[in-house]
């Protein structure tokens, strides 16, 4: 068989997803010993294993003969209840079970969404910087990406007006809360005017919502969903409030589009895994979350702000960082011309890995940008990484490494 036989075969579909670097960097990361602040790992010091294991073992022993066997394409009833409580009783928002979907993670959410909506060359409006999956995500339907700043309280809503009145926008992706890569978290105001907005224009939102329990004080506000409840498709995770090894996480739908979903997802994986349904919901019932993610809030609240606190300390002069409220990420502007790909080649010689900004962006931008994870490393490599980062940028700069 030739080299090149699968290669000539290959769908212009999947041609047209980008590479994630991240997923790359994670096995090399893998392979030697690395500090890394390129993935979106949640701390494991925080998983709650124990609590897992007893939650394993009474669901096998429960209800073991159903558990393994085939289930419903919708996710188990009483987790989709739970998630139906909490969101209606946190928000006050009109939530019903048959409204919630159990997810493959929320990333698988976005998949179907872009099969379910996009046509080869429709028009999604995407934030400036915007998460990496989601650019995957919806790459693989080739559409045209309509690009809108980012400013301290969200999205650029003069650009996204301008879009949605002079251009045939198929679908809005947002990620409201400490947004993935940039920190950003919209503002209460901004919501409700992008809201008012996607009503007006009979619009269609994928709010992106894994970090909504992740913030470092108090609560975010309410959920876009809130106030426009038939315009939008809000997706939420437990990736980051329990372990996203369980792989669990959930779409709310407008209810007339759930029958579509649902369809979409059965040609995808029949159903979700089943036993780490069970788990979950045991874990849900039976501990108590709220104090878990209380204890994640504090101790991600002390890896930022000790990674500010380094970044202060360590970096040269006319470097910016956001200083975000909540989730996982800062985001990092680098000096003058400075490239952040060629930053990380020199980085990685010295075991120190994060994402280009690059990544980030569908239109080639983002090069004086990186994405620095905060969570997944202790203090002692915090500092380590921060210095070995800053320590190259100011060779860069001795030898004038400025490229176009």
């Amino acid at each position: 068989m030739k080299n090149d036989f699968f290669e000539e075969k290959l769908s212009g579909q999947y041609r047209n997803i980008p590479v994630s670097f991240v997923r790359s960097i994670l096995n090399v990361a893998g392979q030697k010993e690395m500090i890394s602040f390129a993935g979106g790992l949640p701390n494991p010091e925080l998983f709650p294993v124990q609590e897992l294991a007893e939650a394993a073992q009474a669901v096998m022993q429960e209800s073991g003969p159903s558990i393994l066997q085939y289930a419903g394409s919708l996710g188990y009833y009483p987790l989709r209840e739970w998630i139906a409580n909490r969101y209606r009783t946190k928000y006050n928002m009109n939530i019903t079970p048959e409204m919630v979907v159990i997810t493959n993670g929320s990333q698988q959410a976005l998949d179907i969404i872009a099969k379910l909506f996009l046509n080869k060359g429709d028009s999604v409006i995407l934030e400036k910087p915007s998460y990496l999956g989601a650019i995957q995500a919806f790459s693989a339907y080739q559409p045209n990406f309509y690009n809108v700043d980012m400013e301290a309280d969200g999205a650029n809503l003069m650009q996204v007006e301008n879009a949605f009145l002079n251009y045939d926008i198929k679908l809005m992706y947002t990620v409201p809360n400490a947004q993935n890569p940039s920190g950003i978290s919209y503002s209460k105001e901004k919501r409700l005017d992008l809201a008012m907005l996607l009503k007006k224009y009979e619009q269609l939102l994928l709010e992106d919502d894994p970090y909504n329990e992740i913030c470092f004080e108090g609560e975010f506000p309410a959920p876009i969903k809130k106030h426009a409840p038939e315009n939008v498709v809000w997706t939420g995770s437990f990736s980051k409030m329990v372990a996203p090894g369980l792989r669990n996480g959930w779409v709310v739908l407008p209810p007339e589009l759930v029958p579509h979903f649902d369809k979409a997802k059965q040609s995808t994986d029949l159903n979700p895994n089943n036993i780490t349904q069970y788990m979950l919901h045991h874990f849900l019932t039976n501990y108590d979350l709220d104090n878990h993610i209380a204890q994640i809030k504090k101790k991600y609240a002390e890896q930022c702000q000790f990674m500010a606190q380094m970044l202060k300390e360590y970096l040269p002069d006319r470097c910016e960082f956001s200083e975000p409220s909540g989730g996982m990420f800062i985001w990092l502007t680098l000096p003058g011309s400075m490239r952040s790909d060629e930053l990380v080649k020199r980085t990685l010689k010295r075991g120190v890995v994060f994402v280009p900004g690059n990544s980030f962006f569908t239109n080639g931008e983002g090069d004086q940008h990186i994405r620095l994870n905060f969570t997944n490393a202790g203090f002692a490599d915090i500092e380590k990484g921060i210095r070995i980062i800053s320590e190259e940028m100011r060779i860069m700069q001795q030898e004038k490494v400025i490229l176009v």
